[in-house]
């Protein structure tokens, strides 16, 4: 008795499988209409729930499995819905336009203007004028009293401004050379020399006149006797170019007079 009702136990938990299975595969065909999903792949998902359904012990109550089908079958729903391929952002198109930042330019600096430097003067060459007669300021004789050193400066700074010489003549009215040196100067030929390249200046040392001395020995330092006339020549600048008291005076005629001032002019 005990094993008829075990079978007939068996077979009704067989029946209540069966029917769960055939309501579970209608239930999820009735899902895949719905979403749109058919074919194999539902049957693959209705062999997997069938298969994932367990029997029931054969000692079971004959109401117990139904909850279980009925959670199975409302499971699969789910699970067939959550096999939507889910959507993908768009990624941004490689072709979409990318603002470019312009590139910096740099102006550049103005080269400052290039100068040149102004040409260093030059002192302008003198120009020598034509001789005139009697403008070397020679006068026969020696004058008593005279400034000789204010004749002196005056003759310098004429010749700084014209390129010539001066010619300092140390003598005395008395002296018989300082005559014969006069009458030499006073030719034509040695007087054109004069006029041409010296300024001259006639001093007097035989009236014993102490500034008139004083000035010979500022050009002629050396000792011994003044012999008479003395010459001396200097240039604009004041300076000594040469002096006859230390080399000896040129013979009194007018080739010599005349070699003497031609090779100081």
């Amino acid at each position: 008795m005990a094993a008829h009702r075990r079978k007939q136990r068996t077979a009704g938990l067989q029946g209540l499988v069966r029917f769960s299975a055939v309501s579970l595969t209608v239930a999820s065909a009735a899902v895949a209409t719905a979403c749109g999903v058919g074919g194999p792949k539902n049957d693959a998902a209705q062999n997997v729930s069938v298969a994932a359904a367990p029997d029931a012990p054969a000692d079971q109550e004959t109401g117990a499995p139904a909850p279980m089908a009925v959670a199975t079958a409302s499971a699969s729903p789910t699970a067939a819905a959550t096999s939507i391929p889910p959507t993908t952002r768009p990624s941004p198109s490689a072709s979409s336009p990318v603002a470019e930042r312009p590139a910096a330019t740099t102006k550049a600096a103005p080269r400052p203007a290039r100068t040149t430097a102004a040409p260093a003067p030059t002192k302008p060459a003198v120009k020598k004028s034509a001789p005139v007669s009697g403008s070397s300021g020679f006068t026969s004789g020696y004058p008593t009293g005279a400034d000789a050193r204010g004749a002196v400066r005056a003759a310098v700074a004429a010749a700084e401004a014209d390129g010539k010489k001066v010619l300092i003549d140390f003598g005395a009215n008395w002296c018989g050379n300082c005559k014969a040196a006069d009458r030499v100067f006073a030719t034509s030929g040695v007087g054109a020399l004069l006029d041409a390249s010296y300024h001259v200046v006639k001093v007097d040392i035989g009236s014993q006149d102490s500034g008139a001395f004083g000035l010979l020995r500022d050009y002629c330092s050396g000792e011994g006797a003044y012999k008479m006339p003395v010459l001396v020549v200097l240039d604009g600048n004041g300076n000594v170019v040469t002096e006859t008291h230390s080399t000896g005076n040129p013979e009194l005629t007018e080739t010599g007079l005349g070699a003497f001032l031609r090779k100081w002019a």
